[in-house]
This record gives structure tokens, C-alpha cells and sequence, in this order.
């Protein structure tokens, strides 16, 4: 399964995310991949682990090899710098199959070696860049590896994502089986998750959006998020104080701070991901759609030509049979 926290910034991404992936390890979950997909980078510390620079996923070289490795023999994409955000998999691509898949290996922080927990991190602006470039061209190689993986009953991908609304911009919000969406009971959280629900709608992924409130004190702020937000919470997350103390220590996330409330909050979202409204395979049919819509964009035409035949239509996206003809 792949799963996303969203929401606005400081509504708690960062945190549900790492906890999320601490209830995986205890569980007994053997392969979890960890994607900081946000600009600010905090999984890595609260998962206690440090990433290096020249590691991250906005290194120009770093994103090469991944797209080199990701490309494999797929005759329809013969140039690792053609890869769009939206770029699908076809027969004779890489898949990635694992956490600690070969190549994404090399550059992920080891978090665990039993069960494999491996932290991929997108990285920031560098400061040679200030002023000349957008945060989402660095997303794209996060996107081509979503795009790129095949998740199973012991490969878990679990994606801190940009805040707010940037995962639409391009095909971010098409790469999961579940997507929480954490509302604070606050004006400007339950603001952005109208919004993001409205994008959702729009673009058809609506059926994968999940409320969780987070900080939630007693049944005037559920009514809150609810009358705000116009869905019930799927789940509820009280106010953590000896999360933030532990924090304010410098100590790291630990399973130790799941108690059986957060249990349940996790185990509703893992249902939601394990037997999700759209499958794959509906998504994949999605992800084409939006590859022909930016095809036809100028900057894509006059910057990688017609690329409409990069989609393979016998391709088949599903863990039994990846790659066979449908």
C-alpha cells in the first residue's frame, strides 16, 4: 500500500507520518519505504536518522541515476532526461519492488535494517538556486518513483507530502492507495482541506481522501472540522503533550508513544489503504490521461517533444503480473 499525509503546514504531517511508520514496525511490517516529500524535511529527524545533501532527490545527479535505473530497457522512453512527472511505467522498466531496492538504496538514510525501514528525502531549495527555480521540479523524480513502484502485502510506502495543495500541481495526488488528510480544528487547517477536497473532486480521487483530525481536544472541535471541513473524521487524534515534551528533549519518535487510541487512528487508515475506493490499475488509466493532457502543454513540446508514446497500453500494473500484456 502507498500512503500520504497531507494537509496544511504544522497541522502534523511530519509527526502522524513518523508515528504511522512506528505502529508498521511494531505490527511487524518487513519493508517500509519513507518518502519526505516536503520542503521543510522533518521526517528525518523525527525518525532519528541524518541525511546527507549530496543524497537527496533534488540532486540533478541523484535524479539522473534514478531515472536511468527506473528507464531499464522500456523502449518508449530511450532518454533518461525525458522522464515528465507524469512519465508511466511500461514493459522493460525497473520497477521498484522493495525498501531497499538497489539503487534507491544508495541513496536512502537507514532508519531500520530489521524490518528494512529506508527514508528517501526530496530536499530543499539550494542556495545556488534562489530565485531560479520551482520546489515541484524536484518532486518530479518523487513522482517517477511512485509512478515506478508496486506495493504487496510486506511493501509499504509511506509519503510526508508537500503541504496544502501542491501535490496538485502535477501527479502527486495520483500516486497512493490512501491519502490522510489532517484537519486541526483551526479556520485556516480546515480551510486548506476544503480546498484540497475540492481539488480532489475535480482531478477524481476524491474516494481516497481520508479526514483525520489531529490535536483534538473534545466534541466541540470534531463539530468544528466537520461543519468546516463538511466530512466526518475517519478517525480522531487527541493533543499529544508528551509527544511534544519528548520533542522539546530532542528525543526522536519511538513506538513507546503509541498508546491503543493511536492504534485504532492507524489501523482505520491501513484499512482505508489495503482496500482502497480506486485500485491501481484505475489509477494508472488516470496517470495516462494526465500524461496526454501534459503533453500537449508548449514548455513539454518544445522542451521533450511529443512524448504521447511513452504510455505502454499492454503494460500491467499489479504485483502478480507486472509488466506482462494485459
Amino acid at each position: 500500500m502507498k500512503i500520504a499525509f497531507v494537509g496544511k503546514g504544522g497541522s502534523g504531517k511530519s509527526t502522524l507520518s513518523s508515528l504511522f511508520i512506528r505502529f508498521l514496525q511494531e505490527k511487524g511490517d518487513k519493508n517500509i519505504l519513507a518518502i519526505d516529500a516536503d520542503l521543510n524535511m522533518n521526517l528525518a529527524g523525527l525518525l532519528g536518522v541524518v541525511v546527507s545533501e549530496d543524497t537527496v532527490l533534488a540532486q540533478p545527479q541523484v535524479a539522473e541515476n534514478i531515472r536511468k535505473h527506473l528507464m531499464g530497457s522500456n523502449p518508449r522512453i530511450q532518454d533518461h532526461a525525458k522522464f515528465l512527472p507524469t512519465t508511466p511505467p511500461g514493459r522493460g522498466s525497473n520497477l521498484v519492488l522493495r525498501a531497499n531496492d538497489f539503487t534507491l538504496g544508495q541513496y536512502a538514510a537507514k532508519v531500520s535494517k530489521d524490518p528494512v525501514v529506508n527514508l528517501l528525502t526530496v530536499g530543499s531549495y539550494d542556495r545556488d538556486s534562489i530565485g531560479q527555480t520551482c520546489y515541484h521540479s524536484h518532486l518530479f523524480v518523487a513522482e517517477n518513483i511512485l509512478a515506478h513502484t508496486v506495493t504487496g502485502d510486506d511493501f509499504t510506502v509511506v509519503c510526508d507530502m508537500v503541504a496544502g495543495t501542491d501535490a496538485f500541481a502535477y501527479s502527486m495526488h495520483l500516486q497512493f492507495d490512501a491519502i490522510v488528510l489532517i484537519a486541526e480544528p483551526t479556520p485556516e487547517s480546515t480551510e486548506v482541506c476544503k480546498l484540497y477536497l475540492d481539488l480532489a473532486d475535480e482531478s477524481g480521487v476524491a474516494p481516497l481522501v481520508h479526514i483525520v483530525g489531529n490535536k483534538v481536544e473534545d466534541d466541540e472541535d470534531v463539530a468544528f472540522i466537520r461543519e468546516r471541513v463538511g466530512k466526518q473524521p475517519v478517525a480522531l487524534v487527541p493533543a499529544m503533550p508528551k509527544l511534544k515534551k519528548a520533542r522539546q528533549r530532542g528525543e526522536i519518535v519511538e513506538s513507546s508513544l503509541l498508546d491503543d487510541q493511536l492504534r485504532h487512528v492507524f489501523s482505520t487508515v491501513e484499512q482505508q489503504a489495503v482496500n482502497p475506493a480506486i485500485t491501481p490499475a484505475e489509477r494508472l488509466q488516470m496517470l495516462y490521461k494526465l500524461h496526454h493532457k501534459l503533453n500537449a502543454k508548449k514548455w513539454v513540446q518544445q522542451g521533450y517533444g511529443d512524448v504521447a508514446d511513452q504510455i505502454d497500453p499492454n503494460f500491467v500494473m499489479a504485483a502478480e503480473k507486472v509488466g506482462l500484456p494485459a
